[in-house]
């Protein structure tokens, strides 16, 4: 699908200077666009948290038109990038705030409090930071000039590669590409010619995005699959994921602690569900329809509470071990996420039977749409099911190789 109607599944690609990675004799010059002054931007945790809390109260508002849409429309980007989120990850130097991980999953947890396909693009784009361990500081900063831009990210190996000097000609069709129906920046896994898995990091305009994300939850994620066809990548623009704790990089930029920000998505969910339920059966509390209704509320609550008490505490637990150089429990953070989603689900679902009939209602309440996206996230490889097994054999003294443990 090309890029050229605001009502398409493909929004018109902004007014981003593209990198011609098809030229392989091309210069160092990545783009363009003036290199940004990254140092000093005077964003703080604290900050940023306060942006991304007045940001949030505006999406239920927004919520509809972004379902509709199938993607975020650009103005919501905009109010994204003004929070300072989407530099979080990033060391102060490239313009970045360093939150510590609970902060970054909180923020998400806030935003899919108004809109949970914001908070998964948002959490999607903040995988950007990956490149930074991998690629020198001046490289990065040609890749990605401007700290805002928005990254979509596969890490599955789906492209395949031949051999050119200096790079590779990059071929591949990858699936769930979330945000790449609004990214400026890719990044792409290939096998090499010698097998072995990479990166590839190049300009969203050189993708070919497909129809493909025809979903009842997450629909404003866009996550379409996407093909290129023989784009030529110089290998400086290309890196290898290392294995948890090969190297000494910060914190902030360590693979394994991205990861575990998708949590805030199902509890944020859980929370738009609890507050819309309770709205409702206020109003309606001198005529619920059974008995059981006040406690089922309180049993979703509880939930919800349990999910997010049992996910807080281990991230923190988490970061204090790695702040002071041990390794956290391996499984723990992924056991707690799993358990949000699972938690959440029941309690969104338990909602919507409470509330009845006017759950429906797509333009009265957020509640069907909490229902659909909190089973779509779900279904992610990261929180599925599947992990219960890894963590169990895990805790048996078995060691699963899934990098989502």
């Amino acid at each position: 699908m090309t890029r050229t109607s605001e009502n398409a599944v493909n929004p018109p690609y902004r007014a981003i200077p593209p990198l011609h990675l098809n030229q392989p004799d091309r210069e160092d010059r990545m783009t363009a666009m003036e290199v940004p002054t990254r140092a000093g931007t005077g964003l703080t945790a604290v900050t940023v948290m306060d942006r991304v809390r007045a940001y949030a109260s505006d999406l239920p508002a927004r919520a509809p038109d972004i379902e509709r849409l199938g993607r975020l429309p650009a103005d919501v980007l905009d109010g994204l990038k003004a929070t300072g989120l989407l530099r979080a990850a990033l060391p102060p130097p490239l313009g970045g705030v360093e939150m510590t991980v609970p902060q970054v999953t909180r923020a998400v947890d806030l935003l899919a409090e108004g809109d949970a396909s914001v908070a998964w693009c948002a959490a999607v784009a903040l995988n950007s930071s990956l490149a930074v361990v991998s690629l020198p500081g001046e490289m990065f900063t040609g890749l990605f000039p401007d700290p805002d831009l928005i990254t979509a990210t596969v890490l599955p190996p789906a492209g395949r590669a031949v051999r050119r000097d200096g790079g590779y000609l990059l071929s591949g069709r990858w699936t769930y590409g979330s945000g790449i129906t609004h990214a400026d920046r890719v990044m792409a896994g290939f096998q090499t010619p010698q097998g072995a898995p990479r990166i590839a990091v190049f300009d969203a305009a050189h993708v070919r995005v497909l129809d493909t994300w025809n979903t009842t939850g997450l629909r404003g994620t866009g996550s379409h699959d996407f093909e290129v066809a023989d784009l030529f990548v110089p290998e400086r623009h290309t890196f290898a994921l290392v294995p948890p704790g090969s190297r000494q990089e910060p914190l902030h930029l360590r693979a394994d602690n991205l990861g575990l920000k998708m949590a805030g998505v199902p509890l944020g969910i859980g929370r738009s569900a609890l507050k819309a339920a309770t709205e409702i059966l206020t109003a309606r509390r001198s005529a619920l329809p059974r008995t059981g209704v006040p406690a089922d509320l309180a049993h979703a609550e509880s939930l919800i509470g349990a999910a997010d008490a049992y996910v807080y505490s281990t991230l923190d637990k988490a970061w204090a071990a790695q702040a002071a150089g041990r390794a956290p429990e391996r499984g723990t953070a992924a056991l707690a996420r799993q358990f949000a989603h699972r938690a959440c689900r029941e309690a969104v679902q338990l909602l919507y039977d409470v509330v009845g009939s006017a759950a429906v209602y797509t333009e009265r309440t957020p509640l069907d749409r909490c229902l659909r996206d909190v089973i779509t996230a779900g279904r992610h490889v990261a929180s599925a099911e599947k992990i219960l097994d890894g963590v169990g054999d895990l805790r048996l003294g078995g060691d699963p190789a899934s990098p989502h443990l």
